[in-house]
């Protein structure tokens, strides 16, 4: 369930937003977090509306930006102080120039993606010579890459991949019969299973574990000049992982309750397929260095295609704790 439906309304906020040091200044506990629409970034909704950032005396602006080719600019400037984007797109930001460090993972895919196929694709090999629809700036770009040179004998140029810029429309292409295989996720994701007759899942995100992750980031500037913000906003996140955990139907609500059609059924659906990580999953994740390694692969794999000028990511993770 990700949506990438941009209007008017919202591009006059986001172009506001570039220009707010033009005007009064405001406090640096005023506070600007952007994401698209997507269940994994929905926590911060709890946190919003269980008064989590103004019990830290946060006043925090939650703007669903679907737009992702702006992150980069907005986090930069630091018109938008926070955010949230899958790690291996948050780390080509970083590597191309973004002042932009990573704070905490939010979410993993664990199904939520799939790659869907008409019936006579059976393996990836069969996707040779086939027409594949999908969106590159989206995180199940790495996905797929990682389980073709994984996983099969072919190469990109060894299919007619057709960039649609929307994995909803990559989805709607498929359904259409315009193309013989779609990476998309929820609604489609079902929809085109139960309605294309023959279509199935060749394979999905928990098939490749780590591909398809989202994480927080913040504007570097920022974060040295207010780390009781940056700390409060972790913790925030963290009370809100625990509240979903112990009141699922009620933070299903308040999930849904910050986006334009999406409903708490939605989320629980989506939430299925997804693992949250709070407190103690992101020690973890530290402690044992693996969110380190999965993202020196992401940094790896993305220099070797061109799409990175640095694999260094030393300073990316210098404020996670």
């Amino acid at each position: 369930m990700k949506k990438r439906l941009v209007s008017l309304a919202l591009i006059c906020v986001m172009v506001a937003a570039l220009f707010t040091g033009c005007g009064k200044k405001s406090s640096s506990n005023d506070v600007t977090m952007g994401f698209c629409t997507w269940t994994g970034y929905a926590p911060m909704f709890i946190a919003q509306e269980n008064g989590y950032f103004k019990d830290a005396g946060i006043n925090m602006t939650i703007q669903v930006i679907e737009d992702e080719s702006t992150y980069t600019s907005l986090i930069t400037k630091g018109s938008v102080q926070f955010i949230a984007t899958a790690q291996d797109p948050n780390i080509k930001m970083f590597a191309n120039g973004a002042d932009s460090r990573y704070l905490f993972t939010m979410d993993t895919s664990n199904g939520a993606d799939a790659l869907v196929c008409t019936s006579d694709i059976q393996s990836l090999d069969d996707l040779a010579g086939k027409t594949l629809a999908l969106d590159k700036s989206a995180s199940s770009y790495y996905f797929f890459l990682t389980a073709l040179e994984k996983d099969s004998s072919l190469t990109e140029d060894d299919i007619d991949v057709l960039d649609m810029g929307d994995t909803t429309e990559a989805g709607l292409a498929f359904m259409a019969g315009n193309v013989d295989a779609a990476i998309m996720w929820e609604p489609e994701l079902s929809e085109a299973i139960d309605s294309v007759d023959g279509a199935h899942a060749l394979i999905t995100s928990a098939d490749y574990p780590n591909t398809i992750m989202d994480s927080l980031v913040v504007n570097t500037k920022y974060a040295k000049e207010n780390p009781e913000v940056v700390d409060a906003v972790t913790e925030a996140w963290y009370k809100a992982i625990d509240f979903m955990k112990e009141n699922p139907d009620k933070a299903y609500e308040l999930m849904a309750s910050g986006f334009e059609e999406v409903t708490a059924e939605d989320i629980a659906a989506d939430s299925e397929k997804l693992e949250f990580y709070g407190r103690e999953e992101n020690a973890e994740l530290l402690s044992s260095g693996s969110i380190k390694k999965i993202s020196q692969d992401m940094a790896d794999f993305w220099m070797n295609k061109g799409e990175c000028d640095t694999n260094d990511l030393t300073a990316f993770f210098e404020l996670a704790k």
